[in-house]
């Protein structure tokens, strides 16, 4: 890697990395301080923040570190990578942020198209019982990094080393489907039927309870697709890199590395600020927790009357 290329990397990650952590701590702050706040869609929105800023500790850090593994012993190196810098925790965080956003578009699926069918709702229970499998599965999906990621002494860089080329083909694919296909064809149909039901059904209600909920879950609903649009613009060409790759279309290099990096860590920084522009409540609590005021008892929108209905 050039020094001009790792010069550019290394300044495009830092404040990526200052973004990420700032943001997603004043996400989960707003969250955890305020009443108002807390429910079960936010606390996915709190899952969703904690998954992003491990993304961006350690999927983000090799590039701040790994050029300093050659000053240290091999098996220092070699444990560094598997562990630190070779971006292994990186990507379970990534991969938990996808489990992340297809519960939340099964939790809005069920809170708009059937929401007074029991099973569906997201109770409190079922949010810790989720957050403990999205975690376990992303851990053991991303677990072959811990395996094959090793120091390469030619490089002086952490690499993958696969025992045969057909299984780093095979995994690659696995994260096309896991990662791309897969996610991005369930929260596409669901949203498809949210969408439609939310703005192009009639309605012919005219009570001022109804009118309120439906504006409220308009509200939520675009800014939950607003997060799953960027998620799809930013891992499309990271995951098309990398199977065009594996594939022998083309060569990867560092540069290519650098630019699928660059993208998750874009995708991992950007939800609070859509948080920001989307949610006049999430702003209005941004605001007295920056003020260092706590508004957890005051609920900023007229809700009350029907509370009941809004919670999940």
């Amino acid at each position: 890697m050039s020094d001009t290329l790792y010069f550019g990397l290394t300044l495009t990650f830092s404040i990526l990395i200052a973004v990420n952590l700032v943001g997603n701590t004043m996400v989960i702050l707003v969250v955890v301080l305020n009443k108002s706040m807390q429910r079960s869609i936010n606390y996915l929105l709190v899952n969703l923040a904690a998954s992003d800023m491990t993304v961006a500790i350690f999927s983000s850090i090799q590039f701040l570190v790994e050029p300093t593994l050659s000053r240290v012993e091999l098996l220092t190196a070699t444990f560094l990578c598997k562990f630190v810098t070779g971006g292994t925790l990186g990507w379970v965080g990534a991969t938990c942020s996808i489990f992340n956003l297809v519960g939340i578009s099964i939790e809005r699926y069920y809170a708009v198209i059937v929401p007074h069918r029991h099973q569906g709702k997201l109770t409190y229970d079922k949010v810790r019982i989720f957050i403990f499998v999205s975690w376990t599965l992303a851990l053991i999906w991303a677990s072959p990094g811990f395996f094959i990621t090793t120091y390469i002494t030619e490089s002086q860089m952490c690499g993958h080393n696969w025992p045969k080329a057909i299984y780093a083909k095979i995994y690659t694919v696995g994260w096309s489907l896991v990662a791309g296909i897969i996610p991005i064809g369930i929260m596409g149909s669901l949203y498809y039927r949210i969408i439609y039901r939310l703005w192009f059904t009639k309605d012919n209600t005219t009570e001022v309870t109804q009118k309120a909920l439906l504006r409220y879950r308009r509200r939520l609903t675009k800014m939950v697709i607003a997060v799953t649009t960027i998620y799809v613009l930013c891992w499309g060409p990271e995951l098309m890199i990398y199977f065009l790759g594996f594939l022998g279309v083309f060569t990867l290099k560092a540069i290519h590395h650098g630019i699928a990096f660059a993208l998750v860590s874009f995708n991992s920084c950007v939800n609070p600020i859509v948080y920001s522009f989307q949610s006049a409540q999430f702003r209005t609590h941004l605001r007295a927790l920056i003020r260092c005021r706590r508004r957890g008892s005051r609920a900023i929108y007229p809700m009350k009357i029907f509370k009941s209905q809004v919670r999940n």
